[in-house]
């Protein structure tokens, strides 16, 4: 009976309104009418006879008989997610990963990260997406990248995250012929025109966040939603910005551009590999391993900017895969 009571899309689409928390908004990542989504809850809990849901202001809650659905319901699509890429793979076929990361990885270890793929993961196609940290965390909950690396991916009951780096910002200017300075104060940092991208940007937050602590104004003369843009102004010297290293790399080698370590205190952000709750590759270790080996590319290209922080796979079983 129970079998016939539940289908595979309902739990589906009862494990996102619980993540979410709101059925309007589930709807909305789902690509459905909320009427219909409701529909599809109610369905389910009529068949089932038991209340998953409280309904509330503020959104919808799991009962405890929710909860319990919801927790079996990861571990029936994560199984069938493992299935069907093991069924891929044993078709001679390579699986194909939607793997995002942000443009300071990718301009410093994307080439190199293609490449590597290619010729380590033979079973894997990885199919590369390059988007800053708040696009690609929306994409992950919305079920259209299988694994992200980007930063300070927020707590979220339908995603898995690992932190593996945390990475120092730099303040960026034209160089116009001085020499690259050393550290400088988050005060001194903010007090000239600042190019930034939008609010949903973690740097953005960042810099707001300390300043509103150290109770200092920031003036942000221009919000372009695009790095090279920002770039671009620094430059041209009608702005400076606070960025990673990964985007300035090649101009501050060049001496086109200074960049200098934010401190007193230091604007900092950490880099997350994360994926939704019910998937995963169907050969785990190797991926992961790969993963550990990129980032500790990465971190080598950042230089002193970048600290470890965690693993995906202990050193001793990297190198015996």
């Amino acid at each position: 009976m129970l079998g016939h009571a539940m289908k595979l899309r309902q739990l589906a689409y009862f494990v996102k309104v619980v993540e979410v928390g709101n059925i309007t908004r589930a709807a909305e990542q789902l690509n459905l009418a909320q009427t219909a989504l409701g529909i599809q809850i109610r369905n389910l809990e009529d068949a089932l006879q038991i209340q998953l849901l409280d309904r509330h202001s503020r959104g919808v809650s799991a009962t405890p008989a929710g909860m319990l659905l919801y927790e079996r319901s990861i571990e029936i699509l994560q199984r069938l997610e493992e299935t069907r890429r093991d069924l891929i793979a044993l078709g001679g076929e390579r699986v194909r990963i939607r793997f995002g990361a942000t443009p300071s990885i990718l301009k410093l270890i994307g080439t190199e990260l293609l490449v590597a793929a290619n010729a380590q993961l033979p079973g894997i196609a990885l199919h590369v997406v390059e988007e800053l940290s708040f696009v690609l965390a929306d994409a992950l909950e919305r079920g259209e990248l299988d694994y992200v690396l980007a930063y300070d991916i927020e707590e979220n009951p339908g995603i898995r995250r690992v932190a593996l780096m945390e990475e120092d910002l730099l303040h960026v200017s034209a160089a116009n012929g001085g020499e690259q300075g050393g550290d400088i104060s988050f005060r001194q940092a903010v007090a000239g025109d600042l190019a930034l991208v939008s609010n949903r940007d973690i740097i953005w937050r960042r810099v707001h966040e300390t300043a509103s602590r150290l109770s200092v104004d920031v003036k942000i003369t221009y919000q372009v939603q695009s790095n090279e843009a920002i770039k671009a102004l620094v430059l041209h010297g009608v702005a400076q910005s606070i960025m990673p290293y990964g985007i300035v790399a090649e101009e501050i080698k060049t001496g086109q551009i200074i960049g200098r370590r934010v401190d007193r205190p230091g604007v900092k952000r950490t880099l997350f590999l994360a994926h939704p709750a019910h998937r995963g590759v169907a050969d785990e270790k190797p991926f992961l391993a790969f993963i550990d080996k990129m980032v500790d590319r990465l971190m080598v290209e950042v230089g002193p900017y970048a600290h470890p922080i965690d693993r995906l796979v202990p050193m001793e079983q990297a190198d015996s895969l």
